[in-house]
C-alpha cells in the first residue's frame, strides 16, 4: 500500500490497518505445516510474512508516511 503524503484523514487510516490486519489474518489462516527442508517453500514463506509486517509497521506509524 502507497503510503500517505501528509497527515492521514482517520477514516482512511483506520480502513487501511484494517485491510493489513484483515491480510494478515487470512495469510496465517492459510499457513499449513511447513516441510522444513524445502527451502524455497520456506523462504517463499519467510519473504511473504516479512512483507506484511512492513504493512502492518506502515499502517500503524504515527503519522503514517
Amino acid at each position: 500500500m502507497p503510503a500517505a503524503t501528509g497527515p492521514a484523514d482517520p477514516v482512511l487510516r483506520d480502513a487501511e490497518q484494517t485491510v493489513v490486519i484483515e491480510a494478515v489474518r487470512a495469510y496465517v489462516e492459510n499457513i499449513r505445516p511447513i516441510d522444513l527442508s524445502d527451502s524455497g517453500r520456506l523462504v517463499g514463506h519467510l519473504m511473504a510474512a516479512e512483507m506484511l509486517l512492513i504493512e502492518v509497521g506502515a499502517a500503524f506509524t504515527a503519522d503514517n508516511t
